[in-house]
């Protein structure tokens, strides 16, 4: 088959994804907006187009741009006689809109991962959103509408869990919406009690009790301000652990500080005096490889979040044999069960962590129970579960 992957920060969802369908012999093309190396070859041809200008345009100019450029690459493709069996493309972004213009006829499978609710932004959960946030909400309506406009050229909508898929108005529910997790290589992420590496600088091995935070950015929505909040008694009654924290330190998914200031300045300004930096560690972000040998040493690890899409850092994790301390709720609550996979507690209550990680720290048997479910419940998000499910998605139009 010839299966047209769009994605403008590709591979993206297509990770685990694009290897698999070129081993089982398709034909790809992959259309992207970056200029990052990319491994083509047999298989797979990968084209590119410019990000809009002016950046940071509005939501809509920026998605029809998008749209309009991705179109023209596909009528390109028709001219030179290529065209799909099938299309499979992240909605995010607008990019997918311009597609029945050129092959109306070719099915849509695509992945817009969230529909936007008052919730995603903190309200009726966060206690420091008080007020609706207008700008905000105008914001949702915008993405909401963008999603509502590519799902209706669209055969097949993909959401990688139930959490995600439950978001979605009854109108978007029924035999067209697939749950299906792009998936996990719990073959790479899995226990290694013999690891041992350096990350800038910091010898990496089981031998130090080691704590680990991971998301794409230090922000609010993934609770990082309740964990630099919990350090100082975590780091009092515990002498000798090492905090390792991998992140970016800008917006985020839930948007910047309103000081404008990143979230760890303004930590590290009101924690001043009360942590042992000489054992916190703040890396940015790292290579996989070295985020996969990070977690194989984890003693315990923290992730927290508001209501909002599942990170794929969770389940690595738990198939590393993690020991978790995560957030009551969605979505953490749909694949840690609390006493059964690991801990939860509540979201904004730094002294119940650090209570909850000093638990485990001193406990090696309970880390080890709860070790053990992690690796066995991740199993069933592992890519040799998901992927035959996309690819039979795909293989059939």
């Amino acid at each position: 088959m010839r299966i047209l992957l769009i994605h403008q920060n590709f591979p993206g969802q297509f990770r685990q994804l694009t290897p698999h369908l070129r081993a089982r012999g398709h034909e790809l093309v992959a259309i992207c907006s970056h200029e990052r190396a990319l491994p083509e070859g047999p298989g797979l041809r990968v084209l590119r187009y410019a990000e809009p200008e002016p950046k940071g345009s509005p939501l809509w100019h920026e998605a029809l741009e998008r749209a309009k450029a991705v179109a023209r690459l596909c009528r390109q493709l028709d001219a030179e006689g290529w065209r799909p069996d099938c299309i499979a493309a992240h909605s995010g972004w607008g990019e997918s809109l311009g597609l029945q213009e050129v092959w109306p006829e070719i099915p849509q499978i695509l992945w817009p991962e969230l529909w936007l609710k008052p919730e995603h932004m903190g309200q009726g959960v966060d206690p420091l959103v008080t007020t609706p946030l207008f700008e905000m909400q105008l914001d949702q309506l915008g993405r909401n509408s963008l999603t509502r406009a590519a799902l209706s050229m669209a055969s097949t909508w993909v959401l990688p869990t139930r959490h995600q898929a439950n978001s979605f108005p009854p109108e978007f529910q029924g035999e067209r919406m697939q749950v299906i997790h792009e998936g996990i290589d719990c073959g790479l992420a899995s226990p290694n009690p013999e690891v041992s590496y350096e990350v800038r600088g910091i010898r990496i091995d089981r031998s130090v009790p080691t704590i680990t935070f991971v998301n794409r950015q230090l922000e609010r929505l993934r609770g990082f301000d309740t964990f630099m909040r919990s350090l100082p008694a975590i780091q009092q009654a515990h002498p000798t652990v090492r905090v390792l924290i991998v992140g970016d330190n800008e917006g985020g998914y839930g948007g910047g500080h309103p000081s404008g200031r990143p979230l760890k300045e303004l930590m590290l300004g009101e924690l001043n005096g009360q942590l042992d930096l000489e054992r916190v560690h703040f890396l940015g972000r790292i290579p996989h490889p070295a985020l996969i040998s990070l977690l194989q040493a984890s003693w315990v690890h923290v992730y927290l979040s508001y209501p909002f899409i599942l990170g794929w850092s969770l389940l690595e994790a738990m198939a590393c044999g993690c020991c978790i301390v995560g957030s009551e709720g969605m979505p953490v609550g749909e694949v840690i069960h609390n006493g059964v996979e690991g801990l939860l507690v509540p979201m904004n209550d730094p002294g119940r962590l650090a209570q909850r990680v000093l638990t485990l720290l001193a406990d090696p048997a309970l880390r080890q129970r709860f070790s053990s479910a992690a690796r066995a419940a991740a199993l069933d998000w592992d890519q040799s579960v998901t992927l035959p499910k996309v690819t039979a998605l795909l293989e059939r139009r």
